[in-house]
């Protein structure tokens, strides 16, 4: 697989360096993680020395997990990077299936292991790396593809097909302009606002072309406009080429007869719906792209009344039975048929955003990876046009779509974005919801205070989830919210909860909490509201104190450890094995 330098990895390669202490720790649970994969090739999944392997890498994950958060590792050829930093490096020395090989071969581009990690996930991963160990032409599925199917818990990852990556790298200032709201949804606005310079035409073929001819060469005379109905009636088993279609962009660009003008529209028009029923989406791509470019907005030399006939030609070009016909043929194609694909990705972004719900049925019945990343890129950049097509989805597809939906919505931004994200947190399923509640709160850590009604959810994922990212900044509003359910409710839930709660606190808390948590450590008397023999309390109390890492919280841990009370020093001993980190911001 050849890398292409592509916006992603121009934004891995100018990451932020990451401090020399979590780059170290990186280091050795990646050194484990390649001894456990050697080890999985030498001996049988049940053998002793594969558990040992695996049982010894999830307790070197939880380890880092204590002190730094998830880890995402960038895939490259020949090695792992962490941030902007080398972390890994395959020798030559090292067999074709080496796991970084294998994963950087099917085409993925980071891959982020999860606090929660266990080792089923570890055992399901390597199962499927090992299975996929070997290419072939006819080989059914890649490592991809198992592992979307397989929707690990705690094991992310992004790729993309190579084929796909011309698509990813297409000029989009080329594309139609964002489609303009209905008037009663103008305070909704939601468009792509971002403009690329254009490529000079003079680079086209097209405008070389154009420039070797005399304008009166460009006039249709009356034998020509005969010829050209004609060409129409009595050719029906004929395509168009594409020598025919520089020529009629040549005449299009400075035909100043209307009628002409339309003549040669309505035979673009009928050859456009041809293209597709016979499967040559490659002209059709070239006809759209030829099109737009010679008739954009910005350029000065086209009439207003040609550039209004064009728009209206990609408006009937964006009808329902269109989307249908394009649809069909998706349905129909296989994933070998890869020039076929890629031809039909691009005509898909010149059509309206409207054709996204005609996706849907391709996105959810095709299982090739290849085939579901190029439909995402589509709805990605159809949504930047206008986001109410992906709305409507959510409403009626939003269930069964699931993670798909996610991978699309990551890729977007707005305001009207995070309320389906938010919509996504009250999904059936516990990993999606998980996933939105992430990206809610990477979006923008404020989030996590609207999410705070689901630190009771039945899911112990989803709460899991939940106070780590409160505990990932300071806040003093989450500190507020949680020192009022500590104070309220924590009573009746179980000690798991009440401790990562104390440990939520103490991460995103300030001295503002040293008072509740001194009482819940020091006083004699509190007990008596929660029953005899609550060590939980005393221990969580003295580790949200420790985390919160003030001198006022030193104080009150010094006393503790001098404490008469036999109970009260034994939570102090808790606090040894705390680890303080964290970011510093604040609200």
């Amino acid at each position: 697989m050849q890398k292409t330098d592509t916006k992603e990895q121009q934004e891995i390669s100018a990451a932020k360096s990451l401090p020399a202490k979590e780059l170290q720790d990186a280091r050795q649970v990646i050194n484990i993680f390649i001894l456990a994969w050697k080890n999985y090739g030498l001996y049988p999944e049940d053998h002793v020395t594969t558990i040992k392997s695996f049982e010894k890498l999830v307790t070197a994950f939880n380890n880092f997990f204590t002190t730094h958060a998830d880890l995402r590792l960038t895939v490259e050829k020949d090695r792992l990077l962490c941030g902007s930093e080398i972390i890994h490096e395959i020798s030559p020395e090292a067999p074709s299936e080496d796991i970084i090989t294998l994963l950087y071969r099917d085409g993925i581009k980071w891959i982020e292991f999860q606090e929660g990690l266990t080792l089923e996930e570890i055992a399901s991963f390597f199962k499927i790396a090992y299975k996929y160990r070997l290419f072939a032409e006819e080989t059914e599925g890649d490592i991809v593809t198992a592992l979307m199917d397989e929707e690990l818990e705690y094991i992310d990852f992004k790729a993309v097909d190579i084929f796909w990556q011309d698509l990813l790298l297409m000029d989009f200032s080329q594309l139609p302009p964002p489609a303009p709201p209905p008037e009663e949804a103008t305070d909704q606005k939601e468009a792509d606002q971002s403009e690329e310079k254009e490529e000079p035409i003079s680079d086209d073929i097209v405008a070389r072309s154009i420039s070797l001819i005399s304008h009166d060469q460009l006039e249709l005379s009356n034998l020509d406009y005969v010829t050209l109905q004609q060409m129409v009636q009595e050719e029906e088993n004929w395509i168009i080429t594409e020598d025919l279609i520089e020529a009629l962009m040549i005449v299009l660009k400075s035909q100043s007869d209307q009628e002409k003008f339309e003549a040669v529209i309505e035979f673009i028009s009928e050859e456009a719906v041809e293209t597709i029923e016979k499967d040559r989406f490659d002209l059709l791509a070239l006809l759209l792209q030829s099109l737009h470019k010679i008739f954009s907005p910005k350029s000065p030399t086209v009439q207003d009344w040609q550039r209004s006939r064009i728009d209206r030609f990609f408006q009937d070009l964006s009808t329902p039975k269109i989307f249908q016909l394009i649809s069909d043929k998706l349905l129909m194609l296989e994933t070998i048929e890869i020039e076929k694909l890629k031809a039909l990705g691009q005509v898909l972004l010149f059509l309206s955003p409207q054709v996204i719900p005609f996706l849907v049925p391709v996105l959810m019945q095709k299982s090739s990876q290849g085939m579901q990343q190029m439909i995402s890129v589509v709805i990605v950049h159809l949504s930047k046009r206008d986001i109410r097509p992906l709305e409507k989805i959510m409403v009626e597809h939003g269930t069964e779509m699931g993670d798909k939906l996610l991978t699309i919505l990551n890729q977007l931004q707005g305001d009207r974005v995070n309320k389906i994200l938010f919509k996504m947190c009250d999904h059936s399923s516990d990993m999606v919801r998980r996933k939105a509640i992430k990206e809610l709160v990477n979006r923008d850590p404020k989030y996590a205070q609207k999410l705070f009604s689901l630190i009771d959810d039945p899911s112990q994922e989803i709460r899991t989830s939940l106070l780590a990212a409160f505990a990932k900044h300071k806040s003093s509003a989450l500190e507020n919210l949680l020192l009022n359910y500590l104070k309220e409710n924590s009573a009746k839930k179980e000690p798991a909860h009440i401790l990562a709660c104390y440990e939520a606190l103490g991460r995103c808390g300030s001295n503002t909490a040293v008072p509740f948590l001194r009482r819940m450590l020091l006083d004699r008397g509190w007990n008596s509201f929660f029953g005899s023999g609550k060590l939980i309390f005393r221990e969580s109390a003295a580790v949200a104190l420790a985390l919160l890492d003030s001198p006022e919280a030193k104080d009150v841990l010094q006393k503790a450890s001098k404490s008469r009370f036999k109970v009260v020093r034994k939570a102090f001993e808790r606090t040894k094995t705390i680890t303080v980190s964290g970011e510093k911001t604040n609200d």
